[in-house]
């Protein structure tokens, strides 16, 4: 009865999950970015204020999901000052944005104003897949003067000799794919929603299988109906980031051996000395959790811990069991961390 009811709610009502965001207020406005903070009714219990950090090709809602299923929600209610920088959609003219832009510009530039409207000195960052690597880039190229105080890198690929299969297919494919994306510009959402789906065929008709045997529970439809909204909205990504990211990274592994180069400048990981939690996903097929967990082997914090969970990707951050096994003991370590320091 409960599965005809909610078939019957969706079909003719429209998805079971309430298209509603935490309060937050505009802080910071550049091109196509915005930084965002987010509105709490209790004053924060910390000071060092918490700075989100989003991949590309994908909106930032994965953080800020559903009410009651909100990593927003749950460092807010955690007492976290929670802030988010949204990189926007790319347009056609975006095209030319490289890694450099990411590192050099748009996260200084918000981090400096996350700074400046809360007057603390020092700040927290959490950064999934992409969004982490730029955290990596960020705390390496800065330094102390980053400001960096505590770094949460979640899902996000250090060593590329072993993300398996996908550096084998950049390094053979590499120049295919720098030619195909001069032609294209920005990489259309359709291909990159595509390939991401493609990635486990099998599995997403074992997730349609499990979606009819759970349509009585309206907590687990709400949350497949949420997932499944997001990876439909995939955005662009910018052409020449995803040149880089490939030639560079996926291909030539540039960056555990120093040879990365962002403004000029060479990215050595062991300029980075913030303290370090890094969460890598058991069951993560596209940053396993061997190309993820060696970051703390490669910088020089004093203070660095791994935590594997058992997860796919998009678990680490969204899944069902993400409070449990992620937020709870990322908000652990980072209360440990965010006191104003004597």
């Amino acid at each position: 009865m409960l599965r005809a009811f909610h078939l019957a709610e969706r079909t003719f009502l429209g998805p079971l999950t309430p298209s509603v965001r935490t309060p937050s207020r505009l802080e910071y406005t550049w091109e196509h970015a915005r930084l965002v903070r987010y509105k709490s009714t209790k004053k924060p219990a910390y000071p060092i204020p918490v700075l989100l950090v989003p991949p590309l090709m994908v909106t930032p809602t994965i953080f800020d999901l559903r009410p009651g299923h909100s990593l927003v929600e749950f460092l807010l209610a955690s007492g976290f000052d929670t802030f988010l920088i949204d990189f926007g959609v790319p347009t056609h003219e975006d095209q030319r944005i490289t890694i450099a832009d990411y590192v050099l510009d748009f996260i200084p530039n918000a981090a400096a104003r996350v700074r400046e409207v809360t007057g603390q000195d020092l700040l927290s960052m959490i950064g999934w897949s992409m969004g982490g690597i730029f955290i990596i880039l960020y705390a390496a190229l800065h330094g102390k003067e980053g400001a960096l105080k505590n770094a949460v890198i979640i899902g996000s690929p250090v060593d590329f000799s072993k993300m398996f299969p996908f550096g084998l297919l950049a390094r053979i494919g590499r120049r295919p794919v720098v030619i195909a994306t001069d032609i294209m510009g920005n990489i259309p959402p359709i291909l990159t929603r595509t390939s991401f789906k493609m990635l486990k065929p099998i599995g997403i008709l074992h997730r349609y299988l499990e979606l009819l045997a759970h349509y009585w529970d309206r907590e687990w439809v709400a949350g497949f109906e949420s997932i499944d909204h997001w990876v439909d909205g995939f955005i662009p990504y910018p052409g020449e980031t995803f040149k880089e990211f490939v030639s560079d990274f996926l291909a030539r592994d540039l960056l555990k051996n120093g040879r990365i180069l962002l403004g000029g400048r060479p990215v050595f990981l062991d300029r980075f000395t913030s303290s370090l939690l890094v969460i890598s996903g058991g069951e993560d097929i596209i940053a396993p959790a061997g190309c993820v967990e060696p970051l703390v082997n490669m910088v020089s914090s004093k203070d660095a811990q791994v935590i594997r969970v058992p997860q796919g990707h998009i678990g680490l951050v969204a899944g069902s069991r993400a409070p449990e096994l992620v937020w709870e003991p990322m908000a652990r370590w980072l209360a440990r961390r965010s006191l104003r320091e004597k």
